[in-house]
């Protein structure tokens, strides 16, 4: 049995104290995650060698559970109750369970995520330009692990995914799914074809785009989604071949359909998963 932190003031708490974002980043590229569930996904990841983690800190009811989840890691597990918890994180969301983990030194690149996915037949990944909203990086990645996405790729100007709400909404999806990082993602396109046969489709609200009721989907794609307020940059956009629009009702003109500008557009998340559930069942 793992003898319980009673004291605020003890010092094995002093890593959970300063959980912001930007505070653990700066501290040796640190990230924290939290809730039973989600934790229990990351030592997994841990296991494989993607992550490592510095020590774990559990309400008593999951003490046993995470100590032999954690044999053979080198991790410190400490016990607390919940109240000690909150008032060192200053969080109420952790749901009886935090680990404080450490990202890879350096990204994982293109070459990794063409690596960690199907060498053949049926694939698709989702392609990420420019999203910021931490609300919808979480939310693909969780979308792209229940669908059957094979991967995700961001550009350079994306949300980072190991950021604490990411992490919370994806329910720990992104130490699950494998993911990279490219500066842009128009040249990782070029290279996607001749290096992994994967084609790209751009999902973007244009009058020349294919209906998605119409579209048919390459074997190997690669789904384009855009920031939330401009969409897909030009540079990007111009090196997909294919282009696939979400339409509403007939009877809404072009610009007020689900990727217009009013009320009845759809956030990337949404978008993301209407096409990628098309892209899977109707291929080419």
């Amino acid at each position: 049995m793992i003898p319980p932190i009673t004291e605020l003031q003890d010092s094995r708490l002093d890593p959970f104290r300063r959980t912001r974002d930007r505070d653990l980043r700066a501290n040796d590229g640190r990230f924290v995650v939290e809730s039973p569930r989600v934790v229990s996904r990351f030592i997994d990841a841990v296991r494989t060698g993607r992550f490592t983690i510095d020590r774990i800190l559990v309400a008593p009811e999951h003490a046993e559970r995470f100590a032999v989840k954690t044999e053979m890691l080198d991790a410190e597990v400490l016990v607390a109750e919940d109240a000690l918890m909150t008032a060192a994180s200053g969080y109420h969301f952790h749901g009886g369970a935090l680990a404080i983990g450490r990202r890879p030194r350096i990204e994982p690149g293109l070459d990794e995520l063409i690596a960690a996915i199907p060498s053949q037949g049926p694939t698709v990944i989702v392609g990420l330009a420019g999203l910021t909203t931490m609300d919808n990086i979480g939310g693909i990645f969780r979308i792209g692990a229940a669908l059957g996405a094979s991967g995700i790729l961001l550009d350079g100007a994306c949300t980072d995914p190991l950021l604490r709400r990411c992490i919370r909404i994806s329910m720990g999806q992104v130490f699950r799914l494998p993911w990279a990082r490219v500066d842009s993602l128009a040249e990782a396109i070029s290279e996607l074809g001749p290096l992994a046969s994967v084609d790209s489709v751009a999902v973007e609200n244009l009058a020349d785009a294919t209906p998605l009721t119409d579209a048919t989907f390459p074997d190997r794609s690669m789904l384009v989604i855009g920031n939330e307020g401009h969409g897909i940059d030009t540079a990007t956009l111009a090196a997909c071949p294919q282009r696939v629009r979400i339409e509403g009702p007939r009877s809404l003109p072009v610009d007020e359909g689900p990727g217009g500008d009013d009320e009845r557009s759809l956030n990337a998340a949404t978008a993301t998963a209407i096409v990628l559930h098309a892209a899977i069942h109707h291929r080419g």
